[in-house]
């Protein structure tokens, strides 16, 4: 698994930008408490903050470092709201947070890991929570996990993802393919 350090620039950054965060150089690691204060569209205005852990030591294939809510706050929203941690795009109990499909990361990140894009990226995510936790709802439409986000992503572009579509379910012939739509169609109700 590959490994990301920080140079002078993204720490002048953090230090400039994100007072309550610090990096870690032994450890490498990014800690510490992420405030935001932000408005999405027609949407209300969110104020809020979360702590967070950024682990540069693990990272993705992709070249995103793995990123955890540490106070275990989105578990506990989780059970107020009755709601698998799953559904708060918690990929475990260890507060790891799923940020984003694999096919999206190249249209989000096109020049690979940016530690100002993946923080903006970061309080996005936080901002859904937090306004799921405070109104009950969905501020925007999110994409599953796994093979629902996927078939959303086919659904959404089909020219687009239509590789990374077929590469996820193994589909090597057009009847594969048709099989594998009708059932995740039926599946999903989409």
């Amino acid at each position: 698994m590959p490994v990301l350090k920080l140079v002078k620039q993204h720490t002048d950054f953090l230090i400039e930008n994100y007072p309550k965060l610090s990096y870690n150089h032994k450890k490498n690691v990014i800690v510490g408490l992420l405030n935001f204060d932000l408005k999405y569209k027609d949407k209300e205005q969110i104020k809020d903050s979360y702590h967070i852990e950024i682990d540069l030591n693990q990272v993705s294939d992709l070249g995103l470092p793995i990123v955890r809510e540490i106070n275990g706050r989105i578990l506990k929203i989780a059970k107020d709201k009755n709601t698998f941690f799953g559904n708060l795009h918690l990929n475990n109990e260890d507060g790891e947070i799923c940020m984003i499909l694999p096919p999206k990361v190249k249209e989000k990140y096109p020049n690979g890991f940016d530690l100002k894009i993946l923080l903006e990226h970061i309080e996005e995510h936080l901002y859904w929570i937090s306004y799921f936790e405070k109104y009950d709802e969905k501020p925007w439409a999110e994409y599953g996990h796994g093979e629902l986000g996927y078939y959303e992503l086919y659904l959404e572009n089909k020219i687009k993802y239509s590789a990374e579509f077929k590469s996820y379910f193994n589909c090597k012939s057009r009847p594969e393919l048709r099989r594998t739509i009708k059932r995740l169609r039926k599946k999903y109700k989409k």
